[in-house]
C-alpha cells in the first residue's frame, strides 16, 4: 500500500529552536512538504514530511535530536470532485470504524492534486475505504520538488 513517511521529533519551547534544527535540512537535498508543530509549556512534537526522508533524518540524528518514523496515508483530494473533499473523507472513514488520530494538509500538491496526510488505526482498511471512495493514495515517491535533484 502507497504510504508517505512522517518524522517526528520533541524541541524544546525555546525562541529560534526549530529555526537551528531544520537550517541543518537546507544543507541537504531535502525539501519541506508538510509540518505540524504541536505546542506544550516546555517542549513541542514537531511532525515533517519530506522529500527526502533519509537524509533529513540522518541531519537530524547527527544534531543529536531523537527521531522516530511513522507511516501516514497521503491522499490525493480531487478538485475535480468537490463533494469528495475532507467532511467527505472523515465521513467515510467514521463510517468503516476508522479512528482518525491526526491529519494536515500538505504544502505540495501530486498531480494538481491537493494532498492530506493520516494518521489513522488501520491503514489497510482506511486505504481500501479512500480508493473505493474515488481517491488515490500518494507514496513517498511522488512528493518532488522540481528544484531539488
Amino acid at each position: 500500500m502507497q504510504h508517505v513517511k512522517q518524522l517526528s521529533f520533541f524541541i524544546p519551547n525555546r525562541l529560534g529552536a526549530l529555526q537551528r534544527i531544520l537550517a541543518k535540512l537546507d544543507e541537504q537535498p531535502v525539501r519541506i512538504c508538510a509540518i505540524s508543530i504541536l505546542d506544550a509549556a516546555d517542549h513541542a512534537v514537531v511532525r515533517l514530511i519530506v522529500n527526502r526522508p533519509a537524509p533529513a533524518m540522518t541531519a537530524l540524528i547527527e544534531q543529536g535530536v531523537p527521531v522516530f518514523e511513522s507511516e501516514l496515508l497521503g491522499v490525493a483530494l480531487r478538485p475535480d470532485r468537490p463533494e469528495i473533499g475532507i467532511r467527505r473523507v472523515l465521513a467515510a472513514l467514521l463510517a468503516a470504524e476508522v479512528k482518525v488520530e491526526y491529519v494536515y494538509a500538505l504544502i505540495v500538491r501530486v498531480a494538481g492534486r491537493p494532498i492530506v496526510a493520516l494518521h489513522v488505526d488501520d491503514p489497510e482498511l482506511a486505504g481500501k475505504v479512500l480508493t473505493d471512495l474515488g481517491l488515490g493514495l500518494v507514496g513517498q515517491d511522488e512528493l518532488a520538488w522540481d528544484d531539488v535533484g
